[in-house]
């Protein structure tokens, strides 16, 4: 008789993601990171991804900066678009700051308190397990695939 196997596949993230809450334009909060961490934010196309518990996408608002130096990508992602959201856990997380690399050679915790410093952000918090927010690797898994495929 033929044993079945059965082959389960996770997708593992290889971001690290910071929420950040504040009342700023997309613009302007990339302008003040460009200013206060030394950054160099660009707009780039926004990316089509699917909100929770729609079947549709959407075009969500995304800005980029490439450290050639540490080899690291930061990616800026708007939560919303229109009234549709990523992640709906929690309705006032603004923005995901993304980081990938093949090893993080930075500190998250000093890059966050940075963010903090930044008058006009209420809070910025790292997720640092992924798992515990809702849709959040579907997103990450989305978004990553999207980027691959893009021009």
């Amino acid at each position: 008789m033929a044993k079945k196997l059965h082959l389960d596949l996770k997708y593992v993230p290889e971001f690290e993601v910071i929420g950040i809450f504040t009342s700023l334009v997309d613009y302007r909060l990339c302008w003040l990171i460009n200013k206060n961490l030394s950054k160099k934010f660009q707009k780039i196309n926004d990316i089509r991804l699917t909100p929770y518990k729609s079947k549709n996408k959407e075009y969500f608002s995304l800005f980029e900066y490439k450290n050639q130096d540490l080899e690291i990508k930061y990616y800026l992602l708007k939560n919303y678009s229109g009234r549709q959201l990523l992640l709906p856990d929690n309705k006032s997380l603004d923005y995901l700051m993304l980081l990938k690399s093949n090893e993080i050679r930075i500190d998250i915790n000093e890059l966050i308190s940075k963010l903090r410093n930044i008058p006009q952000i209420a809070a910025a918090i790292w997720f640092n397990d992924l798992d515990k927010i809702k849709n959040l690797n579907d997103v990450l898994y989305e978004f990553e695939t999207a980027m691959v495929n893009r021009p």
